[in-house]
């Protein structure tokens, strides 16, 4: 079910997505500089910076909301954080070269970033105001396909589940586990391959979900390793991004970038999922 559409022509391309805990629903806007809310008005992250490309999306454990934001000078690029409805402040600084992409969480309040040009991930210590070197290597690097903007990206989607810092490469076509030692990276072992994913989400029984941008698709990967195509193209996915997991089922952004029908939207894919705990998403234009 489609659930919101946005404008394409005006850069509403919807990228990354994090849903609160009253439920309102949160997405990046990737060329409009904005994020979108199911709960708000349109606010643009970054006041009179036209090179600010807003990307991913993080809520912390107060339900502060935190955005990754590239751009070419350095009073842009980085981490910026909701203050108050329509007030966002520069939380982290990174440098204009990081390609800032998926941000996520630890339980200590350590934000993670992916850098999918650099192929880094980048971490911010709770009280720190600057990303630094987190890990580095060839696991997070992009096979360097530069005519292609998806599977020229390398290190994308992250999240923290069991004990581990969990990444996609989309380029790689993997799924990697990153022990968390103490704060430190420890192993990093290849979990998954074949499948080019985006971004990636949990939910409790430790079954995975994939949004794979360059095949329209959503994938079901369980604790066991069998693997299920839940949607697709027909589900109305149009380069999808992002993904989270909610009380009755996934939510999904669709860039829809790519290719010639371009139909960014936020969709909501109906289905159980082991977490009785989690939000229910309030759906736009509803109570």
């Amino acid at each position: 079910m489609i659930l919101a559409t946005f404008d394409h022509g005006a850069g509403e391309l919807a990228e990354n997505i994090a849903v609160l805990a009253d439920g309102t629903i949160c997405v990046t806007l990737l060329l409009a500089g904005t994020v979108w809310s199911s709960g708000w008005e349109p606010e643009r992250v970054v006041p009179h910076a036209a090179d600010a490309l807003v990307v991913g999306l993080a809520a912390d454990a107060e339900d502060h909301l935190y955005a990754a934001v590239r751009g070419t000078t350095e009073h842009v690029a980085g981490i910026w954080r909701r203050e108050a409805p329509g007030h966002w402040v520069r939380f982290a600084a990174a440098q204009a070269r990081a390609g800032l992409n998926g941000i996520t969480f630890a339980a200590d309040g350590t934000l993670f970033a992916a850098d999918s040009v650099n192929g880094e991930i980048l971490c911010c210590a709770p009280g720190d105001d600057t990303l630094r070197l987190w890990l580095g290597g060839e696991r997070l690097l992009e096979p360097l396909a530069p005519d292609d903007p998806v599977l020229s990206t390398g290190v994308n989607g992250l999240k923290v589940w069991d004990g581990a810092l969990w990444a996609t490469n989309t380029a790689q076509g993997s799924v990697l586990r990153i022990a968390l030692d103490d704060g430190r990276p420890g192993e990093v072992k290849q979990v998954h391959t074949g499948i080019p994913g985006d971004d990636l989400a949990f939910d409790a029984a430790g079954t995975l979900y994939l949004a794979v941008h360059p095949r329209d698709t959503v994938v079901r990967i369980t604790p066991d390793g069998a693997t299920t195509v839940l949607a697709t193209e027909a589900d109305g996915l149009d380069g999808p991004t992002a993904i989270a997991v909610v009380s009755g089922g996934l939510l999904v952004t669709s860039l829809g970038m790519l290719g010639s029908r371009h139909r960014p939207s936020l969709v909501r894919l109906d289905l159980e999922v082991a977490d009785p705990a989690l939000p229910r998403p309030r759906v736009p234009g509803r109570a």
